[in-house]
Protein backbone atom coordinates (compact mmCIF):
# COMPACT_ATOMS: atom_id res chain seq x y z
CA UNK A 1 0.00 0.00 0.00
CA UNK A 2 1.45 3.13 -1.07
CA UNK A 3 0.05 6.72 0.42
CA UNK A 4 1.91 9.69 -0.89
CA UNK A 5 2.70 12.99 0.89
CA UNK A 6 3.63 12.81 4.58
CA UNK A 7 1.06 15.95 5.33
CA UNK A 8 -1.71 16.07 7.42
CA UNK A 9 -3.90 13.58 5.46
CA UNK A 10 -0.94 11.33 5.09
CA UNK A 11 0.51 11.06 7.88
CA UNK A 12 -2.82 10.85 10.02
CA UNK A 13 -3.94 7.92 7.18
CA UNK A 14 -0.49 5.83 7.80
CA UNK A 15 -1.16 6.05 11.42
CA UNK A 16 -4.49 4.72 11.58
CA UNK A 17 -4.26 2.34 8.63
CA UNK A 18 -0.77 0.84 10.99
CA UNK A 19 -3.16 1.13 13.62
CA UNK A 20 -5.88 -1.32 12.11
CA UNK A 21 -3.22 -3.79 11.18
CA UNK A 22 -2.29 -2.94 7.94
CA UNK A 23 1.47 -3.81 7.15
CA UNK A 24 3.65 -2.81 4.32
CA UNK A 25 2.84 0.55 4.49
CA UNK A 26 4.62 2.97 2.49
CA UNK A 27 3.92 6.99 2.62
CA UNK A 28 5.97 9.26 0.31
CA UNK A 29 7.07 12.66 0.13
CA UNK A 30 10.07 14.75 -1.17
CA UNK A 31 11.31 15.76 2.00
CA UNK A 32 11.32 13.81 5.28
CA UNK A 33 8.18 13.72 7.44
CA UNK A 34 6.93 16.26 8.21
CA UNK A 35 7.03 17.63 4.47
CA UNK A 36 8.31 21.20 4.48
CA UNK A 37 5.31 22.40 1.81
CA UNK A 38 2.59 20.51 3.76
CA UNK A 39 0.13 23.39 5.39
CA UNK A 40 0.49 22.24 8.65
CA UNK A 41 4.72 22.65 8.70
CA UNK A 42 3.92 25.56 10.65
CA UNK A 43 4.99 27.20 14.10
CA UNK A 44 1.06 26.58 15.30
CA UNK A 45 -2.34 26.00 14.20
CA UNK A 46 -6.03 26.60 15.22
CA UNK A 47 -8.18 23.97 17.00
CA UNK A 48 -11.86 24.49 17.38
CA UNK A 49 -15.56 23.77 17.00
CA UNK A 50 -17.02 26.70 15.09
CA UNK A 51 -18.76 25.74 12.17
CA UNK A 52 -21.65 26.00 10.64
CA UNK A 53 -21.72 23.07 8.89
CA UNK A 54 -23.17 19.94 11.24
CA UNK A 55 -21.04 17.40 9.67
CA UNK A 56 -17.52 19.28 10.81
CA UNK A 57 -19.08 20.52 13.99
CA UNK A 58 -19.35 17.05 14.57
CA UNK A 59 -16.10 15.81 13.85
CA UNK A 60 -14.25 19.27 15.70
CA UNK A 61 -15.88 17.65 18.76
CA UNK A 62 -14.67 14.49 18.35
CA UNK A 63 -11.24 15.82 17.48
CA UNK A 64 -10.48 17.82 20.61
CA UNK A 65 -11.62 15.24 22.64
CA UNK A 66 -8.78 13.10 20.83
CA UNK A 67 -6.26 16.29 21.21
CA UNK A 68 -6.76 16.10 24.98
CA UNK A 69 -5.55 12.15 25.13
CA UNK A 70 -2.38 12.14 26.41
CA UNK A 71 -0.39 11.71 23.45
CA UNK A 72 -0.77 15.36 22.53
CA UNK A 73 0.20 16.65 26.14
CA UNK A 74 3.03 18.51 25.10
CA UNK A 75 1.55 19.82 21.58
CA UNK A 76 -2.11 20.57 22.22
CA UNK A 77 -2.58 24.27 24.48
CA UNK A 78 -6.42 24.42 25.34
CA UNK A 79 -6.04 27.77 25.42
CA UNK A 80 -9.29 28.76 24.29
CA UNK A 81 -10.20 31.46 22.07
CA UNK A 82 -11.54 34.48 20.67
CA UNK A 83 -13.22 34.35 17.27
CA UNK A 84 -14.89 38.23 16.24
CA UNK A 85 -16.36 40.02 12.85
CA UNK A 86 -16.48 43.48 13.05
CA UNK A 87 -19.85 43.47 11.42
CA UNK A 88 -19.84 41.28 8.18
CA UNK A 89 -23.13 39.86 7.88
CA UNK A 90 -22.34 36.50 6.40
CA UNK A 91 -19.64 36.09 9.15
CA UNK A 92 -22.21 36.74 11.89
CA UNK A 93 -24.30 34.33 10.48
CA UNK A 94 -21.81 31.61 9.88
CA UNK A 95 -21.08 32.36 13.85
CA UNK A 96 -24.92 32.06 14.54
CA UNK A 97 -25.15 28.57 12.71
CA UNK A 98 -21.68 27.60 14.52
CA UNK A 99 -23.23 27.90 18.01
CA UNK A 100 -26.43 26.55 17.29
CA UNK A 101 -24.67 23.45 15.64
CA UNK A 102 -22.54 23.38 18.78
CA UNK A 103 -26.02 23.67 21.12
CA UNK A 104 -27.31 20.34 19.38
CA UNK A 105 -24.13 18.65 19.68
CA UNK A 106 -24.08 19.39 23.59
CA UNK A 107 -20.36 21.28 23.27
CA UNK A 108 -21.37 24.55 24.26
CA UNK A 109 -20.10 24.44 27.98
CA UNK A 110 -17.84 27.59 28.04
CA UNK A 111 -19.04 29.19 25.19
CA UNK A 112 -20.81 32.72 25.13
CA UNK A 113 -21.19 35.70 23.20
CA UNK A 114 -19.29 38.13 23.59
CA UNK A 115 -20.16 42.09 22.29
CA UNK A 116 -18.57 44.74 24.02
CA UNK A 117 -14.85 45.61 24.90
CA UNK A 118 -15.42 45.11 28.09
CA UNK A 119 -15.96 40.81 27.21
CA UNK A 120 -13.09 41.10 25.01
CA UNK A 121 -10.75 42.26 27.25
CA UNK A 122 -12.10 39.76 30.25
CA UNK A 123 -11.67 37.09 28.15
CA UNK A 124 -8.22 38.13 26.68
CA UNK A 125 -6.42 40.92 28.72
CA UNK A 126 -3.69 41.24 26.33
CA UNK A 127 -5.89 43.09 23.78
CA UNK A 128 -5.89 45.68 26.69
CA UNK A 129 -4.26 48.30 24.63
CA UNK A 130 -5.92 47.35 21.22
CA UNK A 131 -7.22 50.27 19.34
CA UNK A 132 -11.24 49.86 18.69
CA UNK A 133 -12.74 47.40 19.72
CA UNK A 134 -16.17 48.84 19.72
CA UNK A 135 -17.85 46.90 16.70
CA UNK A 136 -16.34 43.64 17.62
CA UNK A 137 -18.54 41.20 18.08
CA UNK A 138 -18.59 37.30 18.13
CA UNK A 139 -18.15 34.07 20.59
CA UNK A 140 -15.52 33.12 23.11
CA UNK A 141 -15.16 29.07 23.30
CA UNK A 142 -13.27 27.91 26.27
CA UNK A 143 -13.03 24.14 23.85
CA UNK A 144 -10.83 25.42 21.64
CA UNK A 145 -7.27 26.50 21.41
CA UNK A 146 -4.30 25.51 19.54
CA UNK A 147 -1.58 22.73 18.55
CA UNK A 148 2.33 23.46 17.57
CA UNK A 149 1.19 22.04 14.39
CA UNK A 150 4.97 21.14 12.89
CA UNK A 151 5.74 19.30 16.43
CA UNK A 152 2.10 17.35 16.24
CA UNK A 153 2.75 16.01 12.60
CA UNK A 154 6.37 14.63 13.83
CA UNK A 155 5.16 13.13 16.54
CA UNK A 156 1.90 11.52 14.93
CA UNK A 157 4.44 10.55 12.24
CA UNK A 158 7.33 9.01 14.54
CA UNK A 159 4.59 7.00 16.07
CA UNK A 160 3.24 5.65 12.70
CA UNK A 161 6.91 4.61 11.64
CA UNK A 162 6.87 2.49 14.87
CA UNK A 163 4.26 0.81 14.09
CA UNK A 164 5.93 0.04 10.86
CA UNK A 165 5.07 3.02 8.50
CA UNK A 166 7.87 3.19 5.64
CA UNK A 167 8.66 6.87 5.11
CA UNK A 168 10.58 7.59 2.40
CA UNK A 169 11.69 11.47 0.87
CA UNK A 170 14.36 12.61 -1.79
CA UNK A 171 13.86 11.52 -5.78
CA UNK A 172 12.52 8.20 -4.53
CA UNK A 173 9.78 9.57 -2.62
CA UNK A 174 9.05 12.53 -5.08
CA UNK A 175 5.48 11.65 -7.30
CA UNK A 176 5.98 13.32 -10.63
CA UNK A 177 2.80 11.37 -11.91
CA UNK A 178 0.60 8.47 -12.55
CA UNK A 179 1.79 5.56 -14.48
CA UNK A 180 -0.58 4.70 -16.88
CA UNK A 181 -1.40 2.56 -19.86
CA UNK A 182 -4.12 1.29 -21.97
CA UNK A 183 -6.27 3.66 -19.32
CA UNK A 184 -5.12 1.12 -16.23
CA UNK A 185 -2.96 2.15 -13.16
CA UNK A 186 0.60 0.72 -12.83
CA UNK A 187 1.87 2.42 -9.70
CA UNK A 188 3.69 5.49 -9.20
CA UNK A 189 6.21 7.88 -11.14
CA UNK A 190 8.81 9.15 -8.88
CA UNK A 191 11.51 11.73 -9.75
CA UNK A 192 14.39 8.86 -9.73
CA UNK A 193 12.36 7.32 -12.76
CA UNK A 194 11.23 4.63 -10.63
CA UNK A 195 7.70 3.31 -10.34
CA UNK A 196 6.43 2.44 -6.85
CA UNK A 197 3.69 -0.37 -7.18
CA UNK A 198 0.87 -1.38 -4.46
CA UNK A 199 -2.20 -2.77 -4.11
CA UNK A 200 -3.71 0.02 -3.18
CA UNK A 201 -2.83 3.46 -3.85
CA UNK A 202 -3.90 6.49 -1.53
CA UNK A 203 -3.32 10.79 -2.76
CA UNK A 204 -2.95 12.65 0.58
CA UNK A 205 -1.40 14.95 -1.96
CA UNK A 206 -2.57 18.70 -0.29
CA UNK A 207 -2.24 21.56 -2.47
CA UNK A 208 0.06 19.66 -5.15
CA UNK A 209 -3.41 17.44 -6.52
CA UNK A 210 -4.07 18.95 -9.16
CA UNK A 211 -0.42 19.62 -11.02
CA UNK A 212 -0.16 16.10 -10.23
CA UNK A 213 -3.43 14.52 -11.36
CA UNK A 214 -4.76 17.25 -13.64
CA UNK A 215 -7.91 16.02 -14.01
CA UNK A 216 -8.65 16.85 -10.46
CA UNK A 217 -8.35 20.77 -11.67
CA UNK A 218 -12.13 21.49 -12.06
CA UNK A 219 -12.61 20.08 -8.86
CA UNK A 220 -9.25 21.74 -6.73
CA UNK A 221 -8.31 25.23 -6.12
CA UNK A 222 -4.85 25.80 -5.24
CA UNK A 223 -4.43 28.68 -2.96
CA UNK A 224 -2.14 30.32 -0.33
CA UNK A 225 -2.23 32.47 2.39
CA UNK A 226 0.71 34.48 4.14
CA UNK A 227 1.62 34.57 7.71
CA UNK A 228 4.71 36.62 9.44
CA UNK A 229 6.21 36.47 13.49
CA UNK A 230 7.56 39.24 15.61
CA UNK A 231 9.66 38.41 18.17
CA UNK A 232 9.10 39.09 22.21
CA UNK A 233 11.22 39.69 25.13
CA UNK A 234 11.38 36.87 27.88
CA UNK A 235 8.94 39.77 30.32
CA UNK A 236 6.50 39.96 27.03
CA UNK A 237 6.49 35.93 26.37
CA UNK A 238 5.39 35.76 29.93
CA UNK A 239 2.91 38.13 29.71
CA UNK A 240 1.64 36.62 26.67
CA UNK A 241 1.69 32.74 28.02
CA UNK A 242 -1.45 30.95 27.91
CA UNK A 243 -2.86 34.09 25.72
CA UNK A 244 -6.35 32.63 23.93
CA UNK A 245 -6.47 33.08 20.41
CA UNK A 246 -7.67 35.67 18.79
CA UNK A 247 -9.25 35.64 15.17
CA UNK A 248 -10.93 38.66 14.08
CA UNK A 249 -12.93 38.29 10.34
CA UNK A 250 -11.78 41.13 8.64
CA UNK A 251 -8.48 41.77 10.10
CA UNK A 252 -6.51 38.36 10.80
CA UNK A 253 -5.65 36.34 13.73
CA UNK A 254 -2.94 35.49 16.00
CA UNK A 255 -1.11 33.46 18.93
CA UNK A 256 0.42 33.33 22.59
CA UNK A 257 4.28 33.33 21.66
CA UNK A 258 6.43 29.89 20.89
CA UNK A 259 8.64 30.10 24.55
CA UNK A 260 11.42 28.53 22.14
CA UNK A 261 11.99 31.05 19.69
CA UNK A 262 9.92 34.26 21.40
CA UNK A 263 8.13 34.37 17.98
CA UNK A 264 4.19 35.58 18.04
CA UNK A 265 2.61 34.50 14.77
CA UNK A 266 -0.11 36.97 12.71
CA UNK A 267 -2.12 35.47 9.50
CA UNK A 268 -3.28 38.81 7.75
CA UNK A 269 -7.21 37.71 6.27
CA UNK A 270 -7.58 37.59 2.76
CA UNK A 271 -9.27 35.47 0.26
CA UNK A 272 -5.59 34.18 -0.29
CA UNK A 273 -3.33 33.99 -3.68
CA UNK A 274 -3.22 32.07 -6.49
CA UNK A 275 -0.34 30.96 -8.96
CA UNK A 276 -2.04 29.98 -12.52
CA UNK A 277 0.44 28.77 -14.39
CA UNK A 278 -0.25 25.40 -15.33
CA UNK A 279 -2.30 24.52 -18.38
CA UNK A 280 -5.50 21.88 -19.57
CA UNK A 281 -5.29 20.39 -23.13
CA UNK A 282 -8.59 23.01 -24.06
CA UNK A 283 -5.81 26.33 -22.52
CA UNK A 284 -7.37 26.74 -19.77
CA UNK A 285 -5.40 27.71 -16.81
CA UNK A 286 -5.01 26.43 -13.57
CA UNK A 287 -3.30 27.11 -9.90
CA UNK A 288 -0.41 25.14 -8.56
CA UNK A 289 1.51 26.04 -5.87
CA UNK A 290 5.24 27.78 -5.99
CA UNK A 291 6.31 25.93 -2.78
CA UNK A 292 8.31 28.46 -0.47
CA UNK A 293 11.05 25.11 -0.30
CA UNK A 294 11.64 26.21 -3.72
CA UNK A 295 10.97 29.81 -3.84
CA UNK A 296 12.89 30.87 -0.35
CA UNK A 297 13.24 33.94 -1.60
CA UNK A 298 9.52 34.96 -2.09
CA UNK A 299 8.47 35.74 1.39
CA UNK A 300 5.04 37.60 0.92
CA UNK A 301 3.53 40.12 -1.12
CA UNK A 302 4.00 43.48 -0.10
CA UNK A 303 0.25 44.33 0.21
CA UNK A 304 0.44 41.17 2.88
CA UNK A 305 3.10 43.09 4.86
CA UNK A 306 0.90 45.99 5.33
CA UNK A 307 -2.06 43.81 6.10
CA UNK A 308 0.14 42.88 8.70
CA UNK A 309 1.63 45.88 10.24
CA UNK A 310 -2.11 47.30 10.01
CA UNK A 311 -3.12 43.92 12.28
CA UNK A 312 -0.17 44.88 14.96
CA UNK A 313 -0.84 48.24 14.70
CA UNK A 314 -4.60 47.94 15.65
CA UNK A 315 -4.49 45.20 17.80
CA UNK A 316 -1.19 44.91 19.47
CA UNK A 317 0.18 48.83 18.98
CA UNK A 318 2.76 48.30 21.60
CA UNK A 319 4.71 46.43 19.07
CA UNK A 320 4.49 48.89 16.34
CA UNK A 321 7.59 49.16 14.49
CA UNK A 322 9.26 45.68 14.74
CA UNK A 323 10.64 43.74 12.09
CA UNK A 324 8.60 40.90 10.80
CA UNK A 325 10.06 37.82 10.46
CA UNK A 326 9.84 34.15 8.95
CA UNK A 327 7.14 36.15 6.43
CA UNK A 328 6.30 33.07 3.93
CA UNK A 329 3.26 31.66 2.36
CA UNK A 330 1.20 28.68 3.18
CA UNK A 331 -0.54 26.69 0.51
CA UNK A 332 -3.89 25.19 0.80
CA UNK A 333 -6.04 23.21 -1.60
CA UNK A 334 -10.07 24.58 -1.74
CA UNK A 335 -12.81 22.31 -2.92
CA UNK A 336 -15.73 24.48 -4.39
CA UNK A 337 -17.88 23.67 -1.45
CA UNK A 338 -15.43 23.94 1.31
CA UNK A 339 -16.15 19.64 1.88
CA UNK A 340 -12.68 17.60 1.56
CA UNK A 341 -12.24 15.28 -1.21
CA UNK A 342 -12.04 11.61 -0.16
CA UNK A 343 -13.49 9.19 -2.75
CA UNK A 344 -12.34 6.56 -5.14
CA UNK A 345 -10.78 8.01 -9.04
CA UNK A 346 -13.67 7.55 -11.01
CA UNK A 347 -10.96 6.15 -13.53
CA UNK A 348 -8.32 4.40 -11.50
CA UNK A 349 -10.69 1.68 -8.90
CA UNK A 350 -7.30 1.23 -6.87
CA UNK A 351 -6.39 5.12 -6.22
CA UNK A 352 -8.53 6.87 -3.28
CA UNK A 353 -8.31 10.45 -3.15
CA UNK A 354 -7.70 12.33 0.64
CA UNK A 355 -7.27 16.07 0.06
CA UNK A 356 -9.15 18.94 -0.66
CA UNK A 357 -8.20 20.34 3.05
CA UNK A 358 -10.46 23.90 2.05
CA UNK A 359 -8.33 25.53 4.78
CA UNK A 360 -9.60 23.86 7.35
CA UNK A 361 -8.03 20.34 7.88
CA UNK A 362 -4.90 20.46 10.81
CA UNK A 363 -7.49 20.68 13.71
CA UNK A 364 -8.71 16.85 12.57
CA UNK A 365 -5.02 15.25 12.35
CA UNK A 366 -5.70 13.04 15.40
CA UNK A 367 -8.94 11.52 13.24
CA UNK A 368 -8.94 12.64 10.16
CA UNK A 369 -7.09 8.93 8.72
CA UNK A 370 -9.37 7.22 10.63
CA UNK A 371 -12.43 8.48 8.08
CA UNK A 372 -10.01 7.76 5.25
CA UNK A 373 -8.72 3.92 6.54
CA UNK A 374 -12.81 3.42 6.44
CA UNK A 375 -13.42 5.29 2.83
CA UNK A 376 -10.45 2.74 1.71
CA UNK A 377 -12.36 0.05 2.60
CA UNK A 378 -16.16 1.49 1.89
CA UNK A 379 -17.41 1.59 5.31
CA UNK A 380 -20.27 4.24 5.49
CA UNK A 381 -18.06 6.38 7.78
CA UNK A 382 -15.72 7.42 5.55
CA UNK A 383 -17.88 7.68 2.25
CA UNK A 384 -19.88 10.76 3.04
CA UNK A 385 -21.69 11.89 0.06
CA UNK A 386 -20.28 15.63 0.55
CA UNK A 387 -16.53 14.39 0.19
CA UNK A 388 -17.14 12.40 -2.85
CA UNK A 389 -15.81 13.10 -6.82
CA UNK A 390 -18.42 15.09 -7.98
CA UNK A 391 -19.20 18.27 -9.85
CA UNK A 392 -19.79 21.22 -7.01
CA UNK A 393 -20.99 24.27 -7.50
CA UNK A 394 -18.51 27.17 -6.56
CA UNK A 395 -19.11 29.09 -3.57
CA UNK A 396 -17.84 31.78 -1.23
CA UNK A 397 -16.11 31.06 1.70
CA UNK A 398 -17.46 33.49 4.21
CA UNK A 399 -14.90 33.20 6.90
CA UNK A 400 -12.79 35.13 4.19
CA UNK A 401 -12.83 38.52 3.97
CA UNK A 402 -13.30 39.72 0.27
CA UNK A 403 -14.28 38.81 -2.89
CA UNK A 404 -11.19 38.90 -5.20
CA UNK A 405 -8.22 36.03 -4.98
CA UNK A 406 -5.54 37.88 -6.68
CA UNK A 407 -2.60 35.91 -8.80
CA UNK A 408 1.16 35.95 -7.43
CA UNK A 409 2.84 37.19 -10.68
CA UNK A 410 0.38 40.53 -10.32
CA UNK A 411 1.42 40.82 -6.67
CA UNK A 412 5.01 40.78 -6.99
CA UNK A 413 6.04 37.21 -6.91
CA UNK A 414 6.36 35.08 -9.54
CA UNK A 415 6.78 35.45 -13.35
CA UNK A 416 4.79 37.65 -15.05
CA UNK A 417 3.43 36.96 -18.69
Amino acid sequence: MSSSFSGTFGISTAYHLAKRGYTNITCIDKHPYPSLDSAGYDLNKIIRTEYDEPLYAQMALEAIGAWREPLWKDVFHETGWLVTTCGNKDASEHLRKSYENLKNNNGIAGVDFVDTPEDLIRYVPQLKSARDLSNWKGLWNKQAGWAHAHDAMKLLGDEARKLGVKFVSGAQGTMTSLDVSDKKLNGIKVASGNTIKASQYILCTGAASPALLPELSPHLWSKCWTLAHIELTETEVEEYRNMPVVDNHELGFFFEPDPKTRWLKICNATQGYQSKTAFNPDGTSYSVPRYASDHPEDGIPAEAEEAINEFINTILPQFAGRPLLGARICWCTDTADQHFLISRHDVYPELLLGTGDSGHAFKFLPTIGSYIADALVGNERGTKKEWQLRERHWRKDVTRPGDVVKDLKDVGLGDKD
